[in-house]
Protein backbone atom coordinates (compact mmCIF):
# COMPACT_ATOMS: atom_id res chain seq x y z
CA UNK A 1 0.00 0.00 0.00
CA UNK A 2 2.86 2.70 1.01
CA UNK A 3 4.39 1.93 -2.96
CA UNK A 4 0.97 3.60 -4.36
CA UNK A 5 0.63 5.95 -1.68
CA UNK A 6 4.46 7.95 -2.09
CA UNK A 7 3.79 8.79 -6.33
CA UNK A 8 0.21 9.84 -5.09
CA UNK A 9 1.42 12.35 -2.98
CA UNK A 10 4.01 13.07 -5.42
CA UNK A 11 0.86 14.11 -7.82
CA UNK A 12 -1.41 15.38 -5.82
CA UNK A 13 1.50 18.29 -5.43
CA UNK A 14 2.12 18.43 -8.32
CA UNK A 15 -1.43 19.63 -9.46
CA UNK A 16 -1.85 21.47 -5.97
CA UNK A 17 1.06 23.82 -7.46
CA UNK A 18 -1.24 24.84 -10.24
CA UNK A 19 -4.34 25.34 -7.95
CA UNK A 20 -2.46 27.18 -5.33
CA UNK A 21 -1.56 29.94 -7.98
CA UNK A 22 -5.10 30.22 -9.44
CA UNK A 23 -7.05 30.38 -6.02
CA UNK A 24 -3.94 32.40 -4.43
CA UNK A 25 -5.43 36.34 -4.68
CA UNK A 26 -2.48 38.40 -6.26
CA UNK A 27 -2.71 40.70 -2.87
CA UNK A 28 -1.69 37.96 -0.75
CA UNK A 29 2.00 39.17 -1.41
CA UNK A 30 1.49 41.92 -3.62
CA UNK A 31 0.17 42.81 -6.62
CA UNK A 32 3.59 43.42 -8.10
CA UNK A 33 4.85 40.05 -6.59
CA UNK A 34 5.30 36.55 -8.28
CA UNK A 35 5.34 33.52 -5.64
CA UNK A 36 5.73 30.04 -7.39
CA UNK A 37 5.00 26.99 -4.71
CA UNK A 38 7.46 24.11 -5.68
CA UNK A 39 5.04 21.78 -3.68
CA UNK A 40 6.54 18.87 -5.73
CA UNK A 41 10.39 20.29 -5.55
CA UNK A 42 10.10 20.37 -1.67
CA UNK A 43 8.35 16.75 -1.13
CA UNK A 44 11.81 15.40 -3.94
CA UNK A 45 14.18 17.35 -1.72
CA UNK A 46 12.87 15.67 1.37
CA UNK A 47 12.91 12.23 -0.07
CA UNK A 48 16.19 12.80 -1.10
CA UNK A 49 17.41 14.03 2.08
CA UNK A 50 15.39 11.38 4.36
CA UNK A 51 14.45 8.45 1.61
CA UNK A 52 16.26 6.02 -0.89
CA UNK A 53 18.73 8.63 -2.86
CA UNK A 54 18.13 6.19 -6.01
CA UNK A 55 14.02 6.29 -5.91
CA UNK A 56 14.22 9.72 -5.34
CA UNK A 57 16.21 10.83 -7.96
CA UNK A 58 14.16 8.45 -10.22
CA UNK A 59 11.12 9.87 -8.94
CA UNK A 60 12.30 13.69 -9.51
CA UNK A 61 13.39 12.81 -13.69
CA UNK A 62 9.78 11.17 -14.26
CA UNK A 63 8.09 14.44 -12.12
CA UNK A 64 10.80 16.58 -14.00
CA UNK A 65 9.72 15.28 -17.64
CA UNK A 66 6.00 15.47 -16.32
CA UNK A 67 6.55 19.39 -15.71
CA UNK A 68 8.26 19.93 -18.70
CA UNK A 69 5.49 18.70 -20.23
CA UNK A 70 2.80 20.36 -18.95
CA UNK A 71 4.20 24.01 -17.73
CA UNK A 72 6.88 24.72 -20.63
CA UNK A 73 7.68 24.81 -24.03
CA UNK A 74 10.80 22.87 -24.13
CA UNK A 75 11.27 19.75 -22.58
CA UNK A 76 14.39 19.19 -20.93
CA UNK A 77 14.68 22.13 -18.22
CA UNK A 78 13.03 20.32 -15.23
CA UNK A 79 13.61 16.57 -16.37
CA UNK A 80 17.54 18.04 -16.03
CA UNK A 81 17.28 20.11 -12.68
CA UNK A 82 15.15 18.13 -10.33
CA UNK A 83 17.32 15.34 -10.18
CA UNK A 84 19.92 17.91 -9.98
CA UNK A 85 18.55 19.90 -7.16
CA UNK A 86 17.86 16.32 -5.62
CA UNK A 87 21.57 14.92 -5.96
CA UNK A 88 23.08 18.19 -4.57
CA UNK A 89 20.59 18.22 -1.20
CA UNK A 90 21.14 14.50 -0.53
CA UNK A 91 25.40 15.51 -0.92
CA UNK A 92 24.76 18.22 1.63
CA UNK A 93 22.91 15.98 4.19
CA UNK A 94 26.23 14.33 3.92
CA UNK A 95 28.27 16.92 5.25
CA UNK A 96 25.78 18.68 7.58
CA UNK A 97 24.06 16.56 10.68
CA UNK A 98 20.68 15.99 9.09
CA UNK A 99 17.89 17.88 11.12
CA UNK A 100 15.31 20.34 10.36
CA UNK A 101 17.25 23.25 9.83
CA UNK A 102 19.77 21.53 7.71
CA UNK A 103 17.51 20.53 5.64
CA UNK A 104 15.51 23.78 5.13
CA UNK A 105 19.05 25.02 4.53
CA UNK A 106 19.56 22.28 1.69
CA UNK A 107 15.81 23.36 0.45
CA UNK A 108 16.17 27.27 0.24
CA UNK A 109 19.60 27.06 -1.74
CA UNK A 110 18.28 24.30 -4.13
CA UNK A 111 14.93 25.98 -4.65
CA UNK A 112 16.67 29.16 -5.13
CA UNK A 113 19.07 26.96 -7.30
CA UNK A 114 16.41 25.94 -10.00
CA UNK A 115 14.92 29.45 -10.31
CA UNK A 116 17.61 31.06 -10.96
CA UNK A 117 18.61 28.58 -13.54
CA UNK A 118 14.87 28.71 -14.67
CA UNK A 119 15.83 32.80 -14.69
CA UNK A 120 19.37 32.63 -16.54
CA UNK A 121 17.36 30.11 -19.52
CA UNK A 122 14.24 32.29 -20.21
CA UNK A 123 16.48 35.15 -20.28
CA UNK A 124 18.29 33.54 -22.91
CA UNK A 125 16.20 31.37 -25.04
CA UNK A 126 12.91 33.46 -24.89
CA UNK A 127 14.11 36.92 -24.09
CA UNK A 128 12.54 38.07 -21.64
CA UNK A 129 13.55 41.23 -20.04
CA UNK A 130 13.85 41.18 -16.62
CA UNK A 131 16.90 42.45 -14.72
CA UNK A 132 18.37 40.31 -12.21
CA UNK A 133 17.74 42.46 -9.37
CA UNK A 134 13.90 42.67 -10.10
CA UNK A 135 13.94 39.02 -10.44
CA UNK A 136 15.28 38.64 -6.54
CA UNK A 137 12.77 40.76 -5.36
CA UNK A 138 9.97 39.89 -7.15
CA UNK A 139 10.02 36.19 -8.00
CA UNK A 140 12.86 34.73 -6.17
CA UNK A 141 12.27 36.40 -2.48
CA UNK A 142 8.21 35.61 -2.43
CA UNK A 143 9.32 32.17 -3.98
CA UNK A 144 12.14 31.01 -1.00
CA UNK A 145 9.62 32.23 1.34
CA UNK A 146 6.38 30.41 0.59
CA UNK A 147 8.72 27.10 -0.36
CA UNK A 148 9.99 26.96 3.45
CA UNK A 149 6.38 28.14 4.80
CA UNK A 150 5.40 24.93 2.62
CA UNK A 151 8.31 23.11 3.78
CA UNK A 152 7.65 23.38 7.75
CA UNK A 153 4.45 22.72 7.16
CA UNK A 154 4.85 19.09 5.80
CA UNK A 155 8.56 18.64 6.67
CA UNK A 156 7.28 16.26 10.35
CA UNK A 157 4.66 14.73 8.36
CA UNK A 158 6.30 13.55 5.37
CA UNK A 159 9.50 12.56 7.02
CA UNK A 160 7.61 10.30 8.94
CA UNK A 161 6.28 8.53 6.31
CA UNK A 162 9.07 8.36 4.01
CA UNK A 163 11.30 6.32 7.71
CA UNK A 164 8.55 4.31 7.53
CA UNK A 165 8.28 3.48 4.26
CA UNK A 166 11.98 3.25 3.98
CA UNK A 167 12.04 0.17 6.88
CA UNK A 168 9.30 -1.22 5.20
CA UNK A 169 11.67 -1.57 1.75
CA UNK A 170 14.84 -2.21 3.68
CA UNK A 171 13.05 -5.18 5.85
CA UNK A 172 11.96 -6.64 2.86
Amino acid sequence: MRNIILPLLLTLAFYLESIFVDLLPPEAFGSERIVVPHFLLTLLIIMGIYYLRNHALLYAALFGLLFDVYYMDIIGIYLFLFPIAVYLASKMMRILHVNIFTAAIALIVNIAFVEILVYIFTVLVFRINIIPSEFGMVRLLPTLILNLASFILIFFPFTKFLQKTKKDIVED
